[in-house]
């Protein structure tokens, strides 16, 4: 069981993130060792060059002011003196003529600003690490200095057994920075979970706790919220939907039994013929009524956008009050269009078409007066609006009108399923708008948002 645990554990996010820490640990300091070595390294070498080349100099400059013998005596004397050095003054084919070396080194080039090299110096038993600079000289000798890195290689030793340590010494607190990185992100996790799981047991107003700092958590946490938010008013409109439909299809189902009844117990065939005729209707009636609710609830879902075409929507509202003329005439009214923008706009033509024949089937029900059928322009959006001089609809019972099968009470003697506006706003929100209620010139509109495309 621990071994197939140790396995579970090697294979979850938090040993990969562990171990990406080390990784990226060990790649840093790595190459943080690498770089300071060689900085370290080129340091020190320019150092022990730049001793040989003084040295050098040095004895250049004793050999041109006081000559090939103050030359070779300088050459002795140093030799003598530095004990951690070589020098040496040699002829044009490489025969010592002074200095600590026996001969000159066939590894070693007659002129050179720098190169390293072994070298056994005269009484020595062991080849020693040296800095070295050459220079022929213009009679055809050569000269040689060298400067011991024995110092330098310890100095180098040393930076480099540190930098080592020290990166064995982060490894251990790097593990212990990502087990507490990881425990932090559990938490926060954690909390995400925990709601979840309580709203998946059914506790549905539980939210994320959020800490404010505006991080990515918090972000997470809010937009979880926001969505829980937005189910919990899914939720609630289903049950009032849910209670709306079992309200409002009493009635028909009521009236389709009761036709149902009085047919089974009448012989009469006309009285069967007009039982059928009134079953009819009212199943007409809810399957329209159904039919209704169905495409609000794919236009909510976003289906239909691909049908969408540029349409002249001033000639298509002056098409719809040519059409509801006749039955506005009928009740007393009349429907007037103003276009005041004339605007080409990319819409769903038969929706957009339903939408506005239920604006002006509402006006027809609930409103009064003239009508006022028209066409504008806002911002980025385009208005196509209803007005009438009828009373309206409270501004605290505007939410609950917008309810699929939400019908306010003085609306509930009239014929219909409560669907109209819910319609008309899921039509809106399909062209990227919404709907608003407007108030003024003592008339009451009814308008739809939709937005132009950029």
């Amino acid at each position: 069981m621990t071994a197939t645990r140790a396995m579970r554990w090697l294979r979850s996010s938090h040993a990969r993130f562990i171990g990406l820490i080390l990784l990226l640990e060990l790649v840093f300091g790595g190459a943080l060792l690498l770089s300071v070595t060689q900085l370290v390294h080129a340091s020190l070498d320019a150092a022990d060059n730049a001793i040989a080349r003084d040295t050098r100099d040095t004895l250049l400059e004793i050999g041109r002011q006081d000559g090939d013998r103050a030359l070779a005596s300088a050459v002795t004397a140093r030799a003598q003196e530095e004990s951690d050095a070589v020098l040496l003054l040699a002829r044009a084919d490489g025969g010592r003529i002074a200095g600590n070396l026996s001969g000159w080194p066939p590894v070693i080039p007659a002129d050179t600003k720098g190169v390293k090299a072994k070298l056994y110096r005269i009484g020595d038993t062991d080849a020693l690490s040296y800095t070295i600079v050459a220079t022929r000289l213009r009679d055809g000798r050569r000269l040689m200095v060298g400067e011991s890195t024995d110092d330098s290689d310890q100095i180098r030793e040393t930076v480099e057994r540190t930098l080592l340590t020290a990166l064995l010494m982060a490894l251990p607190l790097a593990i212990v920075a990502a087990w507490l990185v990881v425990h932090i992100i559990d938490r926060r996790i954690g909390h995400i979970a925990a709601t979840a799981a309580r709203v998946g047991a059914g506790e549905i107003d539980r939210r994320v706790p959020l800490d404010g700092s505006g991080d990515s958590f918090d972000t997470l946490g809010r937009t979880i919220n926001n969505m829980l938010d937005q189910i919990g008013a899914l939720l609630a409109e289903l049950r009032t939907v849910t209670d709306s439909i079992a309200h409002d299809l009493r009635s028909p189902l009521t009236r389709l039994r009761t036709r149902i009844d009085r047919a089974m117990l009448s012989d009469n065939p006309a009285d069967l013929r007009e039982a059928i005729d009134g079953i009819s209707r009212e199943a007409d009636q809810l399957l329209a009524m159904l039919a209704t609710a169905l495409e609000v609830s794919r236009m909510e879902a976003g289906i239909g956008r691909d049908r969408f075409v540029a349409t002249d929507l001033a000639a298509m509202l002056v098409d719809m009050g040519e059409l509801y003329e006749p039955v506005s005439e009928d009740q007393g009214r009349t429907l007037a269009i103003s276009i005041e923008h004339p605007v080409t706009l990319p819409v769903h033509r038969e929706l957009l078409g339903q939408a506005i024949a239920n604006l002006i089937d509402n006006a027809l029900k609930y409103g009064a007066g003239r009508m006022t059928l028209y066409l504008t322009v806002e911002g980025d959006d385009v208005i196509v609006g209803l007005a009438d001089q009828g009373a309206g609809i409270a501004p605290e019972r505007e939410a609950e009108a917008l309810r699929r099968f939400g019908r306010l009470d003085p609306a509930r003697g009239i014929a219909g399923a409560g669907l109209g506006l819910s319609l008309i706003a899921a039509v809106a929100r399909m062209h990227g708008g919404d709907v608003r209620f407007d108030r003024r010139d003592e008339q009451f509109a009814v308008e739809m948002l939709l937005r132009r495309p950029a």
